[in-house]
């Protein structure tokens, strides 16, 4: 047998490996599929994917971003089917599905967040719903919140009757003009936004003052990554910290904001 076949084996073997290093690491990310304006959007343009956009090209990755219904995007990330789910609040049963990042001592680490988003109570005009940022007052009926939404614990442990009643927040905002619900829990930006380009809405819906709650969002990195390549994956999340305080980040993110209606 010529030796000059062994060879030329083993040098296409290498080149192959040369060209597959040579090439960007694809990563799948999924999130949900409904604008949450102004940070995840329908049409690839919200700023957590120009965030991405930038963490891509500075870590020379591929990322592919899927959307889908956020429980879905969850279950495919705790079986690997996705690389990583955007963007998602701390909820501690959600550990078993993938990783946030933490920092050493085991804490989570807020520096890494993709966003800070507060949650607001929604309400008829002339309602006596309330929210005083201890206590609920005025509340007969149920209050309403999107399908699956961390919030939804949050109201349960003030011992609100809660329905979960559509992952639209625009049908919601529509059942709550409607009366089928007393008041409704939303992310602020998202609701002020529907109702400022619904103003029909608008007219019958009111805002309370004082947040619900201030919740910070997170990539989560599924365990497949975080088995097998954990470098990469700390490196994606120390560039989300990075890009997100970047000068020419924050100059898009106050430049968004500034023109966010928000809602009375």
């Amino acid at each position: 047998m010529s030796p000059i076949k062994p060879i030329t084996s083993i040098l296409a073997c290498f080149l192959a490996l040369q060209a597959q290093a040579a090439e960007p690491a694809k990563l799948v990310f999924c999130y949900e599929d409904q604008d949450s304006w102004p940070w995840v959007m329908l049409d690839d343009k919200g700023l957590n994917q120009a965030l991405f956009d930038r963490v891509q090209s500075a870590l020379k990755l591929t990322i592919e971003r899927q959307p889908m219904p956020w429980k879905r995007c969850l279950d495919g990330l705790a079986r690997g089917q996705y690389d990583g789910a955007f963007a998602s609040s701390f909820k501690a049963e959600r550990q078993v599905m993938g990783h946030y990042p933490y920092r050493a001592d085991g804490s989570l680490d807020t520096d890494k967040r993709l966003h800070s988003a507060s949650y607001s109570l929604y309400r008829l005009r002339g309602s006596q719903a309330d929210w005083d940022g201890n206590t609920f007052t005025g509340i007969q009926g149920r209050v309403a919140s999107l399908s699956g939404f961390s919030i939804i614990d949050f109201l349960k442990a003030h011992g609100l009757d809660v329905e979960e009643t559509s992952r639209d927040p625009l049908a919601l905002l529509r059942m709550l003009h409607g009366r089928r619900f007393e008041a409704a829990a939303m992310q602020t930006l998202r609701a002020d936004q529907l109702l400022a380009s619904h103003p029909d809405l608008g007219e019958g819906i009111e805002k309370r003052p004082v947040p619900l709650e201030q919740k910070d969002y997170y990539l989560m990195l599924s365990n497949r990554l975080m088995d097998m390549n954990p470098s990469l994956a700390h490196a994606i999340w120390d560039e989300v910290a990075r890009q997100r305080e970047s000068a020419d980040y924050q100059a898009q993110l106050k430049q968004v904001l500034a023109a966010t209606p928000h809602g009375n």
